[in-house]
């Protein structure tokens, strides 16, 4: 309980203030301006792409400006402390959904179409992720990962407001506000596990769909997780190159 207290006086309170105030500002004037990965596709590739990456680049930007400006120790990296390992943790959902394979109107084979369609969730996930599980994880690493979840998670659900018209897809926006602090803390946990964005970007990826594939996942996840501290060979040959 000492430690819980002493936790929460260090953590500096006011910068998390500040740039989350900073990433809801950045993220409504991004929502302003055109569907910039759309206008590309349509331009270049005469393709419609849906996606819309502005509000992800609005967070990506402010965690990049936050962590130099309030010089916050980084700790959560791309592939994190087992580089292999997190690799292997994105190949279980890029696999698990591309064999299942995804229904489109583009006319693409389902089981290509559902590889890309992941591949395009993952990068928008990668720049969401960077301010959630690494900007945010990283200014509250000295409180425990559950109290982290839960403070991350009511964040990021009402930083939600500014992206969803409404929240009836979820059952309302108290149940989106609990779905999303028990995800946070599960999401926390794996941050102090695995130090790695794209396991998180990983996690969030997996939600793009709700099915078989999706507990299957989830179950190798688990097992993965919890050997994650079990050394791997190649693991070792990174570490040692960087």
């Amino acid at each position: 309980m000492d430690n819980l207290i002493e936790g929460i006086k260090k953590t500096k309170w006011t910068n998390i203030l500040i740039f989350y105030t900073v990433a809801c500002v950045l993220t409504f004037l991004f929502r302003q301006i055109p569907n910039l990965l759309n206008k590309i596709s349509v331009e270049l590739l005469d393709f419609n792409i849906t996606f819309n990456y502005n509000h992800g680049l609005a967070l990506l930007i402010t965690s990049i400006a936050a962590y130099k400006i309030f010089r916050i120790k980084r700790e959560m990296t791309l592939l994190g402390n087992k580089p292999v390992k997190a690799i292997i943790f994105l190949s279980v959902v890029l696999i698990g959904y591309a064999a299942l394979g995804f229904n489109n109107e583009y006319g693409i084979n389902s089981h290509l179409w559902a590889l890309i369609f992941c591949i395009l969730t993952l990068i928008y996930d990668l720049l969401e992720e960077s301010f959630w599980r690494g900007l945010l994880n990283d200014s509250l690493n000295l409180i425990p990962f559950w109290l982290r979840g839960i403070i991350t998670g009511i964040l990021w659900a009402l930083w939600h407001l500014l992206i969803f018209d409404n929240f009836d897809q979820f059952g309302g926006l108290f149940v989106f506000i609990l779905f999303s602090i028990i995800l946070s803390i599960i999401m926390a946990y794996t941050a102090d596990k695995t130090k790695s964005v794209l396991v998180a970007a990983s996690i969030h990826t997996l939600l793009c769909r709700t099915n078989y594939v999706t507990l299957i996942c989830a179950v190798i996840w688990v097992l993965i997780i919890i050997m994650w501290n079990k050394s791997l060979t190649s693991d070792k040959k990174i570490k040692k190159v960087a």
